[in-house]
C-alpha cells in the first residue's frame, strides 16, 4: 500500500527531459505550487522520452492518470511544456491555481521549447538504432562464421576483421545522440 501523504509532483530531470525543458518545468510547476499542500521533487526517467518535460503526480501515494485529449490516459504527463498545461495538471490533482499565476508565468516563460536538434534522438530512437547496427554487424559476421570465409586481400586471410567492425560498432553506438546540451550543464549555463 501507499505510504506517502499528500501531493507529490514528481518532474523528470534525466537527460531526454532536460533537452526537451525539464529544468523550466520544474520551475513552473515549483511556483504554481508555492503556497499550496503540492511537494514538487525531481526524479528519473520516467518515460516516455522524447515526449517531456515528464511529469508524474501522486496523490498518498496513488498515480493520477493524464485524462487530457490526445494522451491516451497515461499515468506519466507528457509535455509539460507550458504553465497553462502545468496549471491544468495541478487542478487536476485538486491543487487551486489563479489565473493571474498562470499568465505571469506564460510572459516569464511562454511555452518551452525543446533544445533537441535533428541527431539528438531520445531514448527509445537510440536504443533501436543501437540493435539495427548490432544486428547489420551481426549478419555479415555469422554468414561469414558459417560458411567458412573471411577478408581475403591477396591471398592473405584477416580473420578478425569482422570482429574489429564488430566493436568499432558497438563501442560508437554507445555515444549516439550524445550531443545534448543536457549532457554538459551548457543548458544551465545559457539561463544564467
Amino acid at each position: 500500500l501507499p505510504s506517502r501523504k499528500g501531493l507529490e509532483v514528481r518532474v523528470c530531470q534525466d537527460r531526454d527531459c532536460v533537452t526537451d525543458g525539464g529544468k523550466e518545468a520544474l520551475e513552473m510547476l515549483e511556483e504554481l505550487a508555492k503556497g499550496t499542500n503540492a511537494q514538487v521533487t525531481t526524479c528519473g526517467c520516467i518515460g516516455p522520452c522524447g515526449k517531456g518535460p515528464n511529469v508524474d503526480v501522486r496523490l498518498d501515494g496513488i498515480r493520477i492518470k493524464d485524462k487530457r485529449p490526445g494522451q491516451s490516459s497515461y499515468y506519466v504527463w507528457r509535455e509539460i511544456n507550458s504553465p497553462e498545461a502545468a496549471a491544468q495538471l495541478l487542478k487536476t490533482a485538486g491543487v487551486s491555481v489563479s489565473e493571474k499565476k498562470v499568465s505571469n508565468l506564460a510572459q516569464q516563460f511562454g511555452e518551452i521549447q525543446s533544445t533537441r536538434e535533428w541527431w539528438d534522438f531520445d531514448r527509445t530512437t537510440r536504443i533501436a538504432l543501437q540493435r539495427l547496427l548490432y544486428v547489420v554487424t551481426a549478419l555479415p559476421l555469422t554468414d561469414a562464421s558459417q560458411k567458412g570465409y573471411w577478408d581475403v586481400i591477396n591471398g592473405q586471410v584477416y580473420e578478425n576483421s569482422y570482429y574489429a567492425i564488430a566493436a568499432a560498432v558497438f563501442i560508437g553506438s554507445q555515444f549516439m545522440g550524445t550531443d545534448s546540451k543536457a549532457n554538459s550543464g551548457a543548458a544551465a549555463d545559457d539561463q544564467q
